[in-house]
Parts: structure tokens; C-alpha cells; sequence
């Protein structure tokens, strides 16, 4: 009988000092689950009325264009003589940086994230600011010339893969592409300007030179 207990013991022992041989379990964590991929599509353009504010000289108004809504944000003041300079609250900030007589278009509300609720107006003169929705851009035809004077936004019709650009200036010109889903700075530059650049359509762009006269040919 001893010798039986001294076995088992032994037994015990060694079977408690082995080491495990069997497969585990595996257990998902719910705190490190994979998302689900999920594509949002920018929101489609649609008929927003057309926003109009007036004032003197510098001061801001509250804008209550659609968060979700790409604008075209048009000022006029005819009789500025010093800076004009037009900040938001929203993604794009400064929409004018001009000295003297001014009236250009720019876009706001790209970040749908960072909209704009407030126009801070730096300026000298009586003028004007509107908000306009897509109606209110011009569509660059494919082949023909379009002509400008200073900041403006063009449509650029599907099917486009190229533009030929001039521009006249003394001052720094600039040309942003937008598309639903990309935005790009495809020229940035001082002074006079002839160049070609690879685009797609349909998409907008925007010409930033208050003082350029210039001339955009898609193709």
C-alpha cells in the first residue's frame, strides 16, 4: 500500500507540472471589432433661394445657407477705395483678400463639416453679398473661350480633360478644381500666365486674381 500511495503521489505531481497540450478557445472582442466599410456620396445639388445682405463700410451678418449645400458667395462694392477682406466661420475662412474697387465670385460651404454661419465684412464703401446655389454659375463650353475679370467660379461640362488658360495680372493668380468627391490647386503663380492643364469633368473652377483679365478654353 505504500508503495501504491508513493506512485500516485508521484503521478500527481508530474501530471501537475506538465504543461498543457489542448487548443483554446478563441473569443471575439466586441471592442476591437472591424467597422463595416461605408461610402457616404456628397449630397446632391439642389434649388436653394438666393441669399442678399447690404451694409456700409465693415461689419458681419448671419448667413442661413444649408450646411450640406455648396454656395457661390458673390461681393460688390463698387466704391472701395482700401482693403476689402471678407472672413467666415466656416472651412474656407477667408472668401476676398482685394485693395480697391471690387466684385468677384467665390465657393463656400466645401466642408460640409465646418459650414458657414457667420460673413465678418472688412471694407470702406456700400456693398453688396449674395449667396447663390449652382443656377447661378456659368457653363465653360467645351472648345469655345470663356473671358473674365477677376475672382470667378466656372462649370466645366463631363467629358473635359483639359484647359488652356491666360491670364494679364500684376498680382498673384490662382486656379482650384473641384470635383464632388476632389479638390485640387492646379495653378499658383505671380504675374502674366499662359499654361495647359489635365482637368475632369464635370467639375468647378475657381479663378483667383481680382485684378486678372483672363481667358479659359476646355477641351
Amino acid at each position: 500500500m505504500k508503495i501504491r500511495l508513493g506512485c500516485l503521489l508521484l503521478v500527481a505531481l508530474t501530471a501537475a507540472c506538465a504543461p498543457s497540450t489542448g487548443y483554446g478557445t478563441i473569443v471575439a472582442d466586441p471592442t476591437h471589432a472591424v467597422p463595416t466599410p461605408t461610402t457616404t456620396a456628397p449630397p446632391a445639388p439642389r434649388e436653394v433661394p438666393t441669399e442678399t445682405h447690404t451694409g456700409k463700410g465693415s461689419g458681419e451678418f448671419q448667413t442661413s445657407w444649408p450646411p450640406d449645400q455648396l454656395g457661390f458667395f458673390t461681393f460688390d462694392c463698387p466704391k472701395c477705395r482700401d482693403n476689402v477682406i471678407i472672413d467666415t466661420d466656416g472651412g474656407e475662412h477667408g472668401l476676398v483678400n482685394a485693395i480697391g474697387a471690387y466684385k468677384g465670385t467665390t465657393w463656400m460651404n466645401t466642408e460640409p463639416d465646418r459650414p458657414t454661419k457667420r460673413v465678418t465684412v472688412h471694407a470702406d464703401a456700400a456693398w453688396t453679398a449674395t449667396i447663390a446655389d449652382y443656377r447661378s454659375i456659368s457653363l465653360a463650353e467645351s472648345g469655345k473661350p470663356a473671358s473674365g475679370k477677376g475672382d470667378s467660379v466656372v462649370k466645366i461640362p463631363a467629358g473635359v480633360t483639359r484647359i488652356q488658360f491666360t491670364a494679364k495680372t500684376r498680382s498673384n493668380i490662382a486656379i482650384w478644381w473641384m470635383s464632388e468627391d476632389d479638390r485640387d490647386l492646379i495653378l499658383n503663380q505671380i504675374g502674366d500666365v499662359q499654361v495647359e492643364r489635365d482637368v475632369k469633368g464635370p467639375a468647378y473652377l475657381m479663378v483667383e486674381g481680382y485684378e486678372a483679365t483672363w481667358t479659359l478654353t476646355p477641351s
